[in-house]
């Protein structure tokens, strides 16, 4: 079983691996959502709980509710042998009572003296792989709730970190690594001089010179390419973007301009201008959120913008928004 280990604070994070029985390429894929938190806890610990956890998960999606990208779902620690299988599996215990079925369990799987470590040191304990192949297995045990807070607000951003990574390599393996249009890609590829990766059922809606426009509906969502000659990298042109783009290659929607981001970021492994927020339909009463990077390709001397967008009225939208993220990062430029 492969072990998590943090670089920056490997002095203070508690990483362990339990016995396991089997070994890693025995397991089995988990299952469940990539943003489901499934998590073991007695019912008077779970305000306290969904608290905590609420300093580590505490993203949110404009869309143009918020919307949190995990979601937190409790379940009694009796269906432990029924749950252990799942994508994210959460056991939280605060304190040291016999009587809480989740500090109980808690105890049997780390065994008397580890589990007192938790109560005087680091309370979080994170392997990947535990029981099924992509799966994080997270032990949350402390001897008070102000203890764990303190604990993940300072090692937050790792955790969370490993999620985000998680969610990304269980996305790639059914979108990217499965079947996908392997003969488009090399159109693309030889006609534009770059390509992605188009999972099965993608549609091309408009190859022109310098714009690709692919799609896929249930729910509705767009992805397009748009690139010139040249290095047109800046804030500036992301404005610009922002402002034009939509409505002279879609022609039918606008970025609303009050929900509106460029933030400097980072993007296969290259710096980019990520714009975000929400579109909305020119003439009718639709929208939803949006995503986009604008970057420079020092090899071909190319300014790229992708951009993607989902329109799921009344169902999901940062899971489907995070999974075309995903798409587009596989973006490759020759």
């Amino acid at each position: 079983m492969e072990i998590l280990k943090e670089r920056t604070i490997v002095k203070t994070l508690l990483l362990i691996c339990l016995i396991l029985l089997s070994g890693c390429d025995t397991k089995r894929d988990s299952v469940g959502g990539s943003d489901d938190l499934i998590v073991l806890a007695a019912k008077e610990d779970r305000d306290k709980v969904k608290s905590l956890l609420s300093t580590v998960f505490n993203d949110t999606l404009l869309t143009p509710e918020p919307e949190s990208l995990y979601k937190v779902k409790f379940s009694d620690p009796s269906n432990y042998n029924a749950l252990k299988t799942q994508t994210n599996l959460i056991i939280a215990s605060i304190g040291n009572f016999d009587l809480n079925p989740a500090t109980k369990l808690a105890k049997n799987l780390l065994g008397e003296t580890q589990f007192n470590q938790t109560l005087e040191g680091p309370p979080v304990i994170l392997s990947r792989d535990q029981f099924a192949k992509n799966q994080l297995f997270m032990i949350i045990s402390g001897s008070d709730s102000s203890m764990i807070k303190d604990y993940l607000i300072e090692n937050g951003e790792w955790i969370k970190q490993q999620y985000d990574e998680n969610f990304d390599k269980k996305q790639s393996k059914y979108l990217i690594d499965a079947q996908h249009q392997e003969e488009k890609e090399l159109l693309l590829l030889r006609k534009h001089g770059w390509n992605i990766n188009l999972p099965w059922g993608w549609e091309i809606i408009k190859d022109e010179s310098n714009f690709v426009w692919i799609g896929q509906e249930m729910p509705f969502r767009w992805l397009s390419v748009y690139w010139r000659d040249g290095n047109y990298f800046s804030k500036e042109e992301a404005i610009k973007l922002a402002n034009s783009f939509p409505e002279e290659y879609f022609k039918s929607i606008q970025y609303n301009e009050n929900f509106i981001s460029v933030d400097w970021v980072d993007y296969r492994s290259d710096a980019a201008y990520k714009i975000s927020g929400l579109w909305e339909s020119i003439e009718g009463a639709k929208g939803g959120p949006f995503e986009g990077y604008l970057f420079y390709d020092y090899d071909s001397d190319r300014t790229f913008y992708i951009n993607y967008l989902v329109f799921n009225p009344d169902g999901r939208k940062a899971f489907y928004i995070r999974q075309m993220n995903v798409i587009a990062k596989t973006l490759k430029v020759q």
